[in-house]
């Protein structure tokens, strides 16, 4: 098989340098958050400032992942073509386009409709569009779709963008002309993690999202209620209601901090179970939601104690 790099273009180095401006704002905020935690743990400052600074971590954290992974994307596009199949790789998976399939070739192609339009171009340009016959187009490239190869299959729309476009062409219809050797049909092979089908299943993700907007409001209810609470508070319900025993303040930080230790757990789990059973992955996720829900209730009844 012989691979073929993408077309370099300007979308790699303005992700890594987003990439790298956020996560300067993360350890910033990060930093910020931290000094609230100096000194002996009675005399955290903790408030709704700090929770603020919280937000601005989080924010913060999360585009920088968003550009990382549009950067890795990018330095890890290739595409490949042997006798039989065309395939498109990045961050560990591949996409497995048969020759057979191939109807045509086409080139300028407008392409509406592809996800987060704000960010395309920022590293490189993904997603499913549609193209000016109301065709899906799955787009693979480091350029603009109208500047693309198009593969027309009986399946759908490649957008793809080789650097040495015209002797891909000439090699793709080569092995047209002569014909496959075996039969294949389309398939995507997933990496470990990246990509995997767990991040396209939409009941996970938003058992996953909900779960992490109900641990950040039980934090955002501590950082409310921690100017006013007493150096002891009541922890450690029992079946029946009872206080088991006093604990030092800062100590309710542990129940957010716990949960949010579950929901990872349990997302890494779902992520390996999703390729074989998505009824436990799916039930891993919902049991994250259980969990962070019956913690942010043991942080009301703290602070409303």
């Amino acid at each position: 098989m012989r691979r073929w790099k993408p077309f370099p273009s300007a979308g790699r180095w303005l992700a890594l340098a987003l990439a790298l401006v956020f996560s300067g704002g993360s350890l910033f905020f990060g930093w910020l958050c931290a000094q609230r935690f100096s000194g002996a743990p009675g005399n955290w400052s903790i408030d709704l400032d700090f929770f603020l600074r919280f937000l601005g971590f989080l924010l913060m954290l999360f585009l920088a992942g968003t550009s990382w992974m549009r950067f890795l994307r990018v330095v890890t596009l290739w595409y490949g073509l042997d006798r039989n199949v065309v395939y498109i790789g990045s961050l560990g998976n591949q996409e497995m386009v048969p020759l057979e399939d191939i109807l045509r070739l086409d080139f300028g192609v407008r392409v509406d409709g592809l996800p987060v339009p704000i960010i395309q171009g920022i590293g490189c340009y993904w997603g499913t569009g549609v193209s000016n016959d109301s065709a899906a187009v799955m787009v693979r490239s480091t350029i603009p779709p109208s500047r693309c190869i198009f593969i027309v299959t009986h399946h759908g729309t490649y957008a793809i963008s080789p650097e040495e476009i015209e002797q891909f062409v000439q090699e793709l219809e080569q092995r047209r002309h002569l014909g496959a050797t075996k039969q294949h049909s389309i398939e995507v092979i997933h990496g470990p993690w990246f990509n995997t089908p767990f991040w396209y299943d939409v009941s996970s993700i938003y058992l996953l999202v909900l779960a992490l907007v109900v641990n950040i409001i039980a934090v955002g209810l501590l950082a409310w209620y921690y100017p006013v609470l007493p150096a002891e508070v009541e922890m450690r319900f029992d079946a029946v209601g009872g206080v088991s025993e006093l604990r030092a303040r800062h100590q309710v930080f542990f129940l957010p901090l716990a949960a949010f230790g579950v929901t990872l757990v349990n997302m890494f789990g779902a992520l390996v179970f999703f390729r074989y059973e998505k009824l436990v992955a799916r039930m891993l996720q919902g049991a994250s939601v259980v969990v962070q829900i019956l913690f942010c209730v043991a942080v009301i009844m703290i602070v409303g104690a």
